[in-house]
């Protein structure tokens, strides 16, 4: 219809300079583009730099070729319309004959997209349309086209009529409806004959009613339509953010598609009125004067001006580009390549995957760059110090990331301090060759600047330069807040699609280079610090809680000499019964529903979903809560031990501590940590303590639950004399679930799971059987060995397959494993069952000295004030669902209602301010409270 309009009405459109028009088509589009990207922002709080790559360059993508058919012929109207009036019009009427028997009976016939229209895309289509338009009009076709309406009818149904029966005859000849739509793409005739029955009787309504309607207000309504419901882009989010459950009811389907196209249209026509207030506005029209041109010849000249602009700034370019292609090399450097073809094999794919990292970094440095700039007016003193700073950083990253397999962090400055210790670890080589760079680049800058200082030197006033110094200021301070949710910066880096996963700090510098990850780990705040904070003030908790430990120890009996806890972190185990919108047919798990039934057992609170496994593993280590943590502190083990004097855990409790996790240590800084932690071995793939038992179930590429259990036996069997504390974490049922087992018993049905992952969910339902069989036979040889064993187990997390869910609805849910505690038969005379439905891992201490009913440290009195008195505390699930940010705390009663702290009770408060003064003081205080929380019971 349009192309046929703009040749019907030609004479309205050939002598204006359309050139003039298409910078206000491109504001309005960009508008109406980034306006959909902020939107589907806030409903999916996601951002991604092809979005807005999309907006400035959609072509680029392939995206709008329709609207770009238009405009190409919108601008070459003026031609086409000289040379069509130039022509015998018995000439162009044998034209139209031609070419509509080659571009629509042709493809009706043959029932092909002959000529590659793309349904009616094509720009050669558009040229067609808009030449059978120009025709029409001079046969002055709206008036001698009688029975319009008529035609109209007819041709509708006619259409109908061939998908009808197309449908009939595919479902005959191919068992499906493929070919329903045959005949009625746009260059069929069929089709053509209804396009052109409604152009007309369109046309002669028009004329008839008088209608005009301004141009602005045809091209705004023209524009906003198609962005809206032809953009790929937008397509895919409505779908994504907006999709519903399909209704059972046809009159639920047919009203949703009639509040859906009511709501469509109704943003339709906002963005209109938008755009056309917008298009009167001081800024807009500003804009279009920079942008608009009223022909080629103006268009150079608009380049030229940018081309001098560019060049009385070229050093600063030049700045930029030297620092984009040493980015490049830093990232480089990082990566792994034993020879020339796979450096090339690297660099080529760092060129194709990595621009937006690269730009991000280039951009930061610049802005530095400029800020010292403006300052100094020191050219080339400036660029040799940002450039040594670089280097600086790079070398240490790079020697760093070879020794230990990460960056270089924030807190290694400190080191500085050690300067001769530091250095006397780095080769001799690289020292003096540092030196010499550093005297080169500065001897070199100080000449270069007194010989060209007038050429380099800035030609802004005053107020330019410290207008400029304090709008880089503001950008550079953002560095503060990155981490900060929904911060500028924060923003800025996930539009850049910056790697945050903290836990894996070697990856993380690989993808993200040296700067960027420095960065990364510079804004990170412990803690919040609460309100009075002192010694005096930790000293009077300590003492509150020597004495509660004196009251709770009246009832608790004596340690043993071989006092045994073990901790069990089952990788993903969560029971998939209980999963929203999902029926299992048959229990996969019964020996361990069945332990639940008979002992201390419930939910267990996850701060993740699908992953952070090591934080709920610190949580139980520690006894601490990471929802009291700051939000930008998302990964403690990374994050926060290292920069602890002490970290006080549940090993110092004890005579022995064993760690268990049958797969690699390298991610999470776990050897790291356990050393700090205080365990004496720590078993994992290729560790110098090996595994014993490394079988694995089917094809799975984890060692199984089977085996680590064995492990665990061998290690309880080593030690019968003292004290002795294991952290087991099993990995079986890790993500992916790949086709790994012969035999898949177990099914499940629900919109819970989406079609694609069923398999997924079948797969991991068996491995959590075979978890439940190894559980089985774990828990009888647990009876059999003659000494107190208190073995807490319990799911980190769900596995990320129930994307079929709401989380904003389902959120809770998704964040609630199985745990239980058990004592084995040899100190089972002494058990004291204990009722908590919904715990988080910081009480599972707490919870198994009860249940073993064994005296406890003030500090653990503490630790069972806060498990008996407080509900489950954790981050709010619907906040923290991409496990890289703490959001709010909330807490969950034992009937699985979240409440906030304002509902808690004044003893509730009490206690929980307690708790934090004592974790802030462990975490991010003076420690006043460190070698309080360290000692052991006394025997």
């Amino acid at each position: 219809m349009i192309p046929l309009y703009m040749g019907y009405h030609y004479q309205k459109i050939y002598r204006k300079h359309v050139f003039s028009y298409l910078s206000r088509f491109f504001l309005l589009y960009a508008f109406i583009g980034l306006s959909s990207n902020i939107f589907f922002y806030v409903r999916s709080s996601t951002l991604n730099l092809r979005d807005y790559w999309l907006v400035l360059f959609p072509v680029s993508q392939g995206y709008f070729v329709y609207a770009v058919s238009c405009v190409l012929l919108f601008c070459s109207i003026p031609i086409l319309v000289h040379w069509l009036q130039q022509t015998s019009f018995d000439v162009l009427k044998k034209i139209a004959i031609v070419s509509t028997f080659m571009f629509v009976l042709l493809p009706t016939l043959f029932g092909k997209d002959i000529w590659a229209f793309q349904d009616g895309q094509n720009f050669v289509w558009i040229f067609y349309l808009f030449f059978l338009g120009y025709i029409l009009s001079r046969l002055d076709w709206h008036k001698k086209m009688k029975f319009s309406f008529v035609h109209l009818c007819l041709s509708i149904g006619i259409l109908f009529g061939l998908i009808l029966l197309m449908t009939k005859f595919s479902l005959v000849v191919r068992s499906d409806a493929s070919t329903a739509n045959r005949f009625s793409t746009p260059y069929t005739l069929f089709f053509m004959y209804y396009t052109v029955s409604l152009f007309t009787i369109l046309e002669q309504l028009s004329q008839k009613i008088k209608l005009r309607v301004s141009g602005p207000v045809v091209s705004t309504s023209l524009i906003t339509t198609l962005t809206l419901t032809s953009w790929a882009l937008i397509a895919h989010r409505v779908s994504q953010y907006e999709k519903r459950f399909f209704p059972n009811s046809g009159r639920a389907w047919l009203m949703n598609i009639f509040e859906f196209a009511g709501i469509y249209l109704l943003a339709t026509l906002i963005f209109i009125l938008v755009c056309l207030v917008l298009q009167k506005t001081w800024v807009f029209k500003k804009l279009n004067s920079y942008l608009t041109f009223d022909s080629l010849t103006h268009l150079v000249q608009k380049l030229q001006t940018v081309k001098s602009w560019i060049y009385r700034r070229r050093s600063i370019f030049y700045v930029g580009l030297f620092f984009y292609f040493f980015t490049f090399l830093q990232i480089f450097l990082l990566e792994k390549k034993d020879t020339w073809k796979q450096a090339i094999q690297v660099a080529i794919q760092l060129f194709a995957s990595r621009q937006s990292t690269v730009i991000l970094t280039t951009f930061i440095i610049l802005a530095f760059f400029l800020l010292l700039l403006l300052l100094t007016n020191r050219f080339w003193y400036v660029f040799s110090f940002t450039l040594v700073i670089d280097l600086l950083l790079t070398v240490s990253t790079v020697i760093k990331y070879k020794l230990r397999e990460e960056p270089v962090y924030p807190s290694d400055l400190k080191m500085l301090n050690g300067l001769s210790e530091l250095l006397a670890m780095v080769s001799p080589v690289i020292i003096i060759s540092g030196i010499v760079i550093v005297l080169f680049l500065t001897i070199s800058s100080i000449i270069i600047q007194r010989k060209l200082q007038h050429r380099y030197a800035l030609k802004f006033n005053w107020k330019k330069r410290i207008t400029g110094i304090a709008i880089l200021t503001v950008m550079l301070s953002g560095v503060f807040f990155i981490n900060h949710k929904n911060s500028p910066s924060y923003l800025l880096f996930n539009l850049f699609r910056v790697n945050k996963t903290f836990f894996n700090q070697k990856d993380a510098v690989r993808e993200n280079g040296p700067i960027i990850q420095f960065l990364n780990n510079l804004d990170i705040k412990i803690m919040d610090e609460p309100e009075g904070y002192s010694k005096t003030k930790i000293e009077q908790i300590m003492k509150k809680y020597e004495k509660e430990a004196e009251k709770i120890n009246e009832t608790r009996n004596d340690w043993l000499e071989n006092q045994t806890l073990i901790l069990n972190l089952s990788e993903s185990f969560s029971d998939p019964s209980r999963v929203p919108n999902l029926t299992v047919e048959t229990n996969p798990i019964p020996t361990i529903t069945k332990i639940m039934n008979e002992t201390t057992s419930g939910e267990m609170l996850s701060v993740g979903y699908g992953g952070g496994t090591a934080n709920i593993e610190w949580q139980g280590l520690t006894g601490l809560d990471i929802s009291n943590l700051s939000p930008t502190l998302v990964t403690p083990y990374t994050q926060l031990v290292d920069a602890q004097k002490t970290s006080p855990n549940i090993t110092n409790l004890f005579d022995e501590k064993i760690a268990i996790h049958p797969f690699t240590a390298s991610l999470y800084k776990r050897k790291d940590v356990f050393e700090k932690f205080g365990f004496d071995k720590f078993y994992y793939v290729d560790s110098p303590d090996k595994l014993t038992y490394t079988d694995k179930v089917g094809d799975s590429r984890y060692i199984s639950d089977e085996s680590a259990y064995k492990e665990t036996l061998k290690a309880l069997k080593s030690n019968e004399e003292t004290t002795q504390f294991i952290q087991l974490s099993t990995m079986q049922n890790h993500m992916p679930y790949g086709d790994f087992y012969d035999q898949l018993d177990y099914t499940a049905e629900g919109s819970a799971v989406i079609d694609s992952r069923k398999h997924e969910l079948l797969t991991f339902m068996q491995g959590i059987h075979y978890t439940d069989e190894a559980i089985k036979e774990f828990i009888n040889e647990l009876d059999n060995i003659q000494k107190p064993i208190t073995f807490v187990f319990y799911g980190d997390h769900l596995p990320a397959l129930y994307s079929g869910n709401d989380m904003k609805k389902y959120g809770l849910e998704h964040h609630e494993t199985d745990y239980f505690i058990y004592s084995n038969a040899y100190s089972r005379k002494q058990l004291q069952k204990v009722s908590k439905k919904v715990v988080s891992p910081n009480n599972f201490s707490a919870l198994a000295f009860e249940q073993a009913n064994i005296k406890v440290t003030p500090f653990y009195a503490l630790l069972t004030q806060v498990a008996n008195e407080l509900p489950a505390s954790t981050i709010d699930p619907i906040s923290s669902v991409s496990n890289r940010y703490n959001g709010k705390q909330i807490f969950v009663t034992d009937k699985n209602k979240m409440i906030s702290e304002k509902e808690l009770s004044k003893e509730q408060k009490s206690i929980l301010a307690d708790y934090n003064y004592i974790q802030y003081d462990l975490v991010a205080g003076e420690q006043y409270s460190a070698t309080w929380a360290e000692q052991k019971i006394e025997k």
